[in-house]
């Protein structure tokens, strides 16, 4: 079974981690398979999962992909080129990718402009738990509802993208359940062990590109919380979850530190769970880093830039851990989670009751998709 995977954004860890929780179910199920995305991105992360290459990228509204569709399939095997015509199964596991934040170009290159062709040639199309919306811009909502009406699953991560979908039309399929990477489980890692119960900083560019947050006060807050740290004794590191954007926000923080602090960069999205499962508390922006930490029973203190940041602390009882840019208020959560042993326990508590739910939802919503694909 050639089975495409969309929305894989590599070298953003939070996709490759999704790509491997999708990995691991076949793996686990038993249902063979070869996975193929289109090439943008990292190669070397293509290379580590032993993903085909689709004959398909678009840059500036162009196809640059075409070309290698007209080699005879014999050639295009030994570099690993795949068409569309030989795409057995569609899984879309974009994250955010279908709302106003993002425009209809992107849900037309990604989805909408393939999906009349998959539904002609029986090829299943799977739109994993991800968050959707908002859908006031009139072509973002058309090319999005093509998309949702046509689909044979379609899965919200958080109440606020199942209303905003139901907004949009009455959708048969729609259901809802949580992000499906808390099911992907850490592994101790020689080379990491010096940062176990370490505090864990994770920047996200996007916070100033998408969010409200100015660059000045972004960085700011995160150096204050990292001097802040410090002080309680928790030997911070800055963990970098997406690619050269975050990297080079990170040095920026560490720039403005008198003490400058580790910049750790695993360039791998196991790895980097498994640092977040081991550490203290983690303080970011990053989605996936927060689910790494909340479903391994690490206290957090987020900073999001959309509603989806908002419905996953809520999902793990802990609303009140998702906080504006604010040093102040930072570090005064900081220190509550840190020195406070009574709200410390009850917070904890807290997450590892909500984390074990989750993960059962998370089974049930595999259960659902192995059952459709295998009629």
């Amino acid at each position: 079974m050639m089975v495409e995977i969309k929305g894989i954004g590599l070298p953003n860890r939070g996709a490759e981690l999704m790509l491997l929780a999708v990995i691991e179910q076949f793996e686990k199920r038993g249902v063979n398979a070869d996975f193929l995305v289109e090439p943008l991105g990292d190669y070397k992360t293509r290379a580590k999962y032993n993903l085909f290459q689709k004959s398909r990228f678009f840059g500036k509204g162009y196809n640059f992909g075409w070309p290698f569709s007209l080699f005879p399939k014999i050639i295009r095997e030994k570099y690993g080129i795949v068409n569309k015509n030989e795409i057995d199964l569609v899984i879309d596991a974009s994250g955010f990718a279908y709302g106003d934040k993002w425009g209809a170009k992107l849900i037309k290159d990604r989805l909408a402009n393939e999906i009349d062709y998959f539904k002609k040639n029986s090829v299943k199309v799977i739109l994993l738990p991800q968050a959707f919306g908002p859908f006031e811009d009139k072509a973002v909502a058309e090319a999005s509802k093509s998309i949702f009406s046509k689909a044979d699953i379609l899965m919200a991560r958080d109440d606020v993208s199942y209303e905003y979908v139901n907004k949009l039309g009455k959708f048969e399929k729609l259901s809802q359940f949580p992000d499906f990477t808390n099911l992907v489980k850490p592994i101790d890692i020689e080379k990491y062990e010096h940062l176990k119960n370490r505090a864990c900083v994770i920047p996200n560019f996007q916070m100033i590109r998408r969010g409200n947050s100015l660059g000045e006060q972004y960085v700011s807050t995160l150096a204050n919380t990292i001097k802040h740290l410090e002080d309680l004794g928790q030997k911070p590191y800055l963990l970098i979850h997406e690619g050269e954007r975050d990297l080079s926000l990170a040095k920026q923080v560490n720039s403005v530190l008198e003490h400058k602090v580790e910049i750790v960069d695993p360039q791998d999205a196991l790895s980097i769970k498994s640092i977040i499962s081991k550490s203290s508390i983690l303080v970011g922006s990053r989605f996936h880093g927060i689910v790494s930490a909340l479903s391994t029973g690490v206290p957090v203190v987020a900073m999001g830039w959309s509603h989806k940041y908002e419905m996953l602390l809520k999902e793990y009882g802990v609303p009140e851990l998702l906080v504006e840019v604010d040093a102040n208020t930072v570090t005064s959560l900081c220190s509550k989670l840190l020195n406070d042993e009574s709200y410390k326990n009850i917070t904890l508590s807290t997450i590892n009751t909500a984390s074990v739910e989750l993960k059962k939802l998370s089974t049930q919503m595999w259960d659902k998709v192995f059952s459709e694909i295998q009629k």
